[in-house]
C-alpha cells in the first residue's frame, strides 16, 4: 500500500519513516550531530546545484527533521512542510517570509496572546499594520482591506472563546482579491480539519500541542507550497536560526503516531465534560464547539470532520478571584499553560495567555475576568468530572 494513499490512523504511525536500512531498526535513530562529512562525489553534486539527498549542517537540514516534516505534510495533506523550534517561531517565519514593514495584515481579533505581543508590539516596530476584525464576513473584509494588505490571519478555533471563524469566506476574499491566508491549526490538528484542502495557503502550529501531546517536546511547523516552504528554509530560517534539535524532531515524530487515537478521547472527554458544566449551579456559561448553541456550531460541523476539539471554556460566577478559587482546589488537574497533553490542564486566561493584554482590549476579545480555560486530558472522564465537582463546591462554600 502506498502511505500517502492511507487513512489517517496509518498516516500517523508509518508516514516519513520506515526501518533504519543498516540496522533494521523499527524505529528512526535520532541524528545527533550539527554538522555532516562530505564525500568527493557529494561535494561535486553539491557545487553543480543538485543538492538532493545531502546534508550539510544542522541549521539547514537533519534527517530526523525531515521525517518529522513529512509526516506531518502528509497528515495536513501539504506539499512540504518545515520544523521550527517554537510554535512562536513557525507563526513569525511563515509571515516574515513575504509580509515587510510598509504591508498590512487582516486578523481575527481573537488570537493568542503571544500572537497578539507579536502583531501589537514587534510588528508595530516593524511597521506593519494589523487591523482586527471582528468577523470574516466578506463584507468586513472588505472594509479592513488596503492597498498594502498581504495576509488574512486566522485561528481554527480562537483562542480563548472558542469561536469558530468563517474560513471558507476568508478563503475566497483573499483568492479575489490576491492575498495569503495562514490558518493557525493547533487547536484542531490534522485529525479534525484540513485548511489546505479548502484552499488555504499556508499552515502553523505550535507541535508542542496536540501534534506531540506529551508534554515533553517544544516545537512549531510551517506547512504550504514546496517553493514557498524552501524560499523560507533557505533564508530566513537559516540565518534566524530558529531550528528544532533533532532530539525535538524524534519526540515530535513518537508523539504524533498517536495522535488519531489521542484526539478521539480528548474530543469525546471535552464533550462529556462541557455538557456536564452547563447544569451546573456555579457555571454561568459554557463554551464548545459541539454544543448544539455554540453560535458556530453549524459551521463547526461542516469544517470539523471527526469531533469539536479538547478545549472548553466556562464562566463561573463571580469574578477574577472566583475563577481563581475554582483553579485553586483541583486536585488532578493541573494548573498550567500549555494544552493537548494527555494531562487535563486548567488555566485563567485573564492573568494567564492573556494577562499582558490591557483589561478593556481584553473584554473586546470575549474574555471576561470569570473565564477559565480547559484542555481536557484523556483521564476517564468520571474523574475529570468528580474533580471539578469537588472544586466547584469548595470554592463556593
Amino acid at each position: 500500500m502506498e502511505i500517502k494513499r492511507a487513512r489517517f490512523g496509518t498516516k500517523a504511525v508509518h508516514a516519513g519513516q520506515q526501518p533504519d536500512k543498516d540496522t533494521g531498526a523499527l524505529n528512526l535513530p535520532m541524528f545527533l550531530t550539527s554538522t555532516f562529512v562530505f564525500t568527493p562525489e557529494k561535494m561535486e553534486r553539491y557545487l553543480s546545484g543538485n543538492k538532493e539527498g545531502i546534508f550539510t549542517y544542522g541549521r539547514s537540514r537533519n534527517p530526523t527533521q525531515n521525517s518529522f516534516q513529512e509526516k506531518i505534510a502528509s497528515l495536513e495533506n501539504a506539499p512540504a512542510a518545515l520544523a521550527t523550534s517554537s510554535g512562536m517561531a513557525a507563526i513569525t517565519l511563515a509571515i516574515l517570509s513575504f509580509v515587510h514593514p510598509g504591508d498590512h495584515i487582516i486578523s481575527v481579533k481573537t488570537i493568542y496572546g503571544g500572537t497578539h505581543a507579536l502583531f501589537t508590539k514587534i510588528f508595530k516596530e516593524l511597521k506593519i499594520e494589523i487591523t482586527f476584525v471582528d468577523s470574516l464576513s466578506e463584507e468586513e473584509l472588505l472594509k479592513s482591506k488596503k492597498p498594502n494588505t498581504k495576509l488574512i490571519y486566522i485561528e481554527s478555533i480562537l483562542n480563548p472563546t472558542l469561536e469558530v471563524p468563517d474560513i471558507p469566506t476568508a478563503v475566497d476574499f483573499a483568492k479575489k482579491n490576491g492575498l495569503k491566508v495562514i490558518v493557525d491549526n493547533t487547536f484542531t490538528t490534522p485529525y479534525l480539519f484540513k485548511p489546505y484542502d479548502i484552499g488555504v495557503d499556508i499552515i502553523v502550529h505550535s507541535t508542542t500541542k496536540y501534534i506531540n501531546g506529551h508534554g515533553d517536546h517544544l516545537g512549531g511547523i510551517i506547512l504550504g507550497d514546496k517553493d514557498y516552504i524552501e524560499n523560507i528554509r533557505s533564508g530566513i530560517y537559516q540565518e534566524f536560526g530558529p531550528v528544532p534539535s533533532p532530539f525535538a524532531c524524534w519526540l515530535g515524530l513518537r508523539g504524533v503516531k498517536t495522535l488519531h487515537l489521542r484526539m478521539r478521547q480528548h474530543c469525546e472527554n471535552a464533550d462529556k465534560f462541557a455538557r456536564w458544566l452547563k447544569g451546573h449551579p456555579y457555571v454561568e456559561g459554557v463554551v464548545y464547539p459541539g454544543l448544539e448553541e455554540h453560535p458556530q456550531h453549524e459551521l463547526a460541523k461542516k469544517l470539523f470532520k471527526n469531533g469539536f476539539g479538547g478545549m472548553v471554556s466556562f464562566m463561573v460566577k463571580g469574578g477574577l478571584k472566583d475563577a481563581q478559587r475554582v483553579i485553586n482546589n483541583l486536585k488532578m488537574a493541573h494548573y498550567a499553560v500549555s494544552l493537548g497533553d494527555l494531562d487535563t490542564l486548567v488555566q485563567h486566561p485573564a492573568t494567564m495567555t492573556h494577562g499582558k493584554i490591557a483589561k478593556e482590549e481584553r473584554l473586546k476579545m470575549g474574555i471576561p475576568d470569570n473565564m477559565i480555560r480547559v484542555s481536557v486530558g484523556v483521564e476517564e472522564i468520571e474523574d475529570i468530572i468528580e474533580d471539578f465537582e469537588q472544586a466547584l463546591e469548595k470554592a463556593y462554600k
